[in-house]
């Protein structure tokens, strides 16, 4: 084959990951052409970090099939043909500008590196020879990931991947980043612009892949690329609880929680005004820097906030152990050095000590058991190491200590994410479960046919405010919500650059 018949782009046939128990590419198919810009959606846990880490060469495949223009892909390709330009850039903040564009080529022979007029001519380009001596630390983030694109021109990068790259930006400057990667992409690189912001995909992509467990579910292009068909097929087929696990609307029951104008110090939101009810699960949803992640990491105490909060009886801003909280990450919330059991009961140690501070081990170890079998932990033995578990029974356990606490309130982001749809079932019924005993959850969610599956009510935010609290009940199938919750979040939607 000739070098002028070489297919350009990346093509990727049956990709396959895995860590451990999870699944994370199941045969993936992709092909990345020059001079577009591919969006990439799908839900959390669905392998698209998977897919960024394995183009950039900080991961290896098991299986399949990667080419670069028709050769086969190697990690070297990884590292010196494609650039991650990331949400947080990978900078060297005490550098000038002029100076990170000289990593990596320290190796010089002629001595300490120095600029060249063609770095000059890319920092012209992407619009920073103003700020060419400037340490990067000192530049809002906007021109950090200038920064980055210059640095991957300067070593020649024919890919660019963007993951997540503008939820911390405001409108001018996204508009501004969008300008860039339309530039790259009309200069004949490949994009790829990994995003849960499906109105930025529909503005801006020329074809949108949406991957699902592991594999490219559908392809969009032209005109059938909306926001509201993307939001559609994101959740088709995933529906997978039953009716019996929503009791239906809730109506004017005892409120558990009560919010007035409720602000995040750091600005993520502001003056809301919220209630949750006994029995309820009530999801916040929205785009990261939508605010809806804070506004549940606030509620638990984890980011500062003002107003007024009121818990049942307490009558009092102070939460204690009427709420607990669960990161998104379960790393976060499981010792990894310790056993089953252990993680189990941790939570509630200091009811299981002597005066003395001795572990009344035999107590703990029935209340670990107990609550290993209420909360359909499949594992061998207690005395396992938490980390052999498979990663739906990781989550079961740190839901299990969570609420071994018995709180009014379960916080928590992301409660199935990257586990398993048997797990995740299961996981859901947990949660119904608890809030069958009169107390609530309030939980952040990027899936919205987990919302469909699980929840009461969606609070949906946008732009740090609530855009409105939609009742699940009022729709037939969880492709109806996808598109009244994208509607509704998408209201704060970024203009394309002129």
């Amino acid at each position: 084959m000739t070098t002028a018949a070489l297919p350009r782009g990346i093509t990727i046939t049956a990709l396959t990951k895995r860590y451990g128990d999870t699944q994370a590419l199941a045969g993936l198919d992709l092909a990345v052409l020059p001079g577009q810009i591919l969006g990439i959606a799908g839900p959390n846990g669905a392998g698209k970090s998977t897919l960024v880490r394995i183009l950039s060469g900080e991961a290896t495949p098991d299986t399949g099939v990667i080419t670069i223009d028709g050769r086969r892909w190697t990690a070297r390709d990884g590292i010196d043909r494609v650039a991650v330009v990331h949400q947080e850039p990978q900078l060297f903040p005490n550098l000038t500008v002029a100076d990170n564009l000289l990593v990596g080529r320290e190796g010089s022979r002629l001595g300490w590196p120095h600029s060249r007029p063609a770095d000059d001519e890319i920092l012209q380009q992407v619009g920073l020879a103003g700020v060419r001596d400037h340490t990067v630390g000192s530049l809002p983030l906007a021109m950090q990931q200038r920064v980055e694109i210059a640095r991957a021109l300067v070593q020649r990068a024919d890919v660019f991947l963007f993951d997540e790259p503008n939820s911390a930006l405001t409108e001018h400057e996204s508009a501004e980043l969008f300008a860039q990667m339309r530039a790259l992409a009309d200069a004949g690189r490949c994009v790829m612009l990994v995003s849960h912001r499906l109105g930025e995909l529909a503005a801006y992509a020329q074809r949108v892949v949406i991957i699902i467990d592991g594999r490219a579910q559908t392809e969009l292009s032209g005109e059938e690329i909306s926001e509201e068909r993307i939001a559609r097929e994101l959740v088709v087929g995933r529906s997978g609880a039953t009716e019996t696990l929503r009791p239906g609307a809730v109506g004017g029951g005892e409120v558990i929680l009560e919010l007035t104008k409720w602000t995040e110090r750091g600005g993520a939101f502001r003056d809301l005004d919220l209630r949750i009810h006994a029995g309820e699960v009530l999801a916040i949803v929205g785009v990261e820097g939508s605010g809806g992640r804070e506004l549940v990491r606030s509620v638990a105490g984890f980011e500062r906030a003002d107003g007024q909060m009121m818990l049942a009886e307490s009558g009092s801003s102070r939460s204690g152990d009427r709420v607990v909280y669960l990161t998104g990450d379960r790393s976060e919330s499981l010792f990894d050095n310790l056993s089953v059991g252990e993680n189990l009961y941790l939570r509630v140690v200091k009811r299981l000590t002597t005066r003395l501070g001795y572990l009344r081990r035999g107590q703990a170890e029935t209340g670990a058991a107990q609550a290993k079998d209420e909360f359909l932990v499949k594992a061998a033995s207690l005395s396992l190491p938490i980390r052999s578990l498979s990663g739906g029974n990781q989550q079961k356990v740190a839901i299990a200590a969570a609420l071994t606490v018995a709180p009014h309130l379960f916080a928590v982001e992301e409660p199935t994410r990257g586990v398993d749809l048997g797990s995740k079932a299961e996981i859901y019924r947990l949660l119904r479960e608890f809030c069958s005993r009169g107390s609530s959850v309030l939980m952040y969610c990027t899936e919205d046919s987990e919302v469909f599956d699980v929840a009461d009510r969606v609070c949906v935010m946008a732009d740090g405010r609530i855009a409105d609290v939609l009742s699940v009940s009022d729709y037939g199938d969880a492709e109806s919500l996808a598109e009244a919750i994208a509607g509704l979040a998408g209201s704060d939607l970024i203009p394309a650059a002129p």
